[in-house]
């Protein structure tokens, strides 16, 4: 086991992977690394529209005193900014890129969470954290 584990990157590990009722086939891993520094590529300028438009608001939510949603859209941002990290990272299968990714991950989770969309949560930690960890072997 790596001794430069991230946090829960341990605990995680086995259940996306070991634990998992299935793996991913290895030419679907490879197409999964090869295309999504791309689909990074694509989806960070549409976040940031988003969170452009989440902003104003955050804005409004902070003149209606709604802290869980401000807090919720503070921590997507810095989501945001974490795959914005790993972009070149991706392309050059360095594991600097997938750490920046699983970060990315737990804070969309956290983001999810904080802003009460539980079911949304569950689901994307589920199928991210999937996706995620069945990759991670291809980041070096």
């Amino acid at each position: 086991m790596d001794n430069n584990l991230k946090p829960l990157e341990a605990e995680l590990l086995p259940v996306f992977t070991d634990k998992a009722p299935f793996q991913l086939p290895v030419a679907w891993k490879e197409l999964i690394v090869k295309i999504s520094p791309w689909i990074m590529l694509i989806f960070v300028p549409l976040s940031l529209l988003a969170i452009g438009l989440g902003t104003l608001a955050t804005l409004l939510t902070l003149f209606t005193l709604d802290l869980l949603a401000a807090v919720s859209i503070t921590v997507s941002i810095l989501a945001l900014v974490c795959s914005l990290l790993s972009i070149k990272g991706l392309f050059d299968r360095a594991r600097g890129g997938w750490v920046w990714s699983y970060y990315s991950f737990l804070l969309s989770a956290l983001s999810s969470l904080i802003g009460l969309h539980f079911i949304s949560a569950i689901i994307g930690f589920l199928i991210g954290g999937f996706f995620l960890f069945q990759i991670r072997e291809y980041y070096k």
